[in-house]
């Protein structure tokens, strides 16, 4: 037997009948019964892109490893050429030089680094173009 309400669940599992109370708010939802209470914290599941960066840079798409690393600061690379090669979940990635052609002015990151979703792989100057 199962009911559930706006705030309450009732349920009846083996014969044994047991009410939860649930209450959601400020980013948690707390269930509380007879055999004592628990809160659950909603995390994100991707942490956030920073808000301030360098124009031109390539972040990563999620999170991975860093196989290879295409270029080096200084290096002059055309739309779409490689920069970095990530790993994530077995398959590979390739992060490429964004719409136009330019300079390479950053690398942050190195073959079998861990990156989270969202790093700066690599900054490319465009101003030229």
């Amino acid at each position: 037997m199962i009911h559930v309400s706006g705030d309450v669940v009732d349920v009846a599992v083996d014969g044994i009948r047991r009410r939860f109370r649930i209450g959601r708010g400020g980013g948690s939802t707390q269930v509380g019964s007879s055999l004592g209470a628990t809160t659950f914290v909603e995390v994100p599941r991707f942490a956030e892109p920073e808000v301030h960066s360098a124009p031109g840079s390539l972040r990563a798409p999620m999170p991975g490893t860093v196989v290879r690393v295409e270029v080096g600061p200084g290096d002059d690379v055309q739309m779409g050429a490689p920069v970095v090669v990530l790993e994530a979940m077995k398959m590979q990635y390739t992060v490429v030089a964004p719409a136009a052609d330019g300079t390479v002015t950053a690398v942050g990151v190195e073959a079998g680094q861990t990156v989270d979703a969202g790093a700066v792989l690599a900054v490319v100057d465009d101003s030229s173009a």
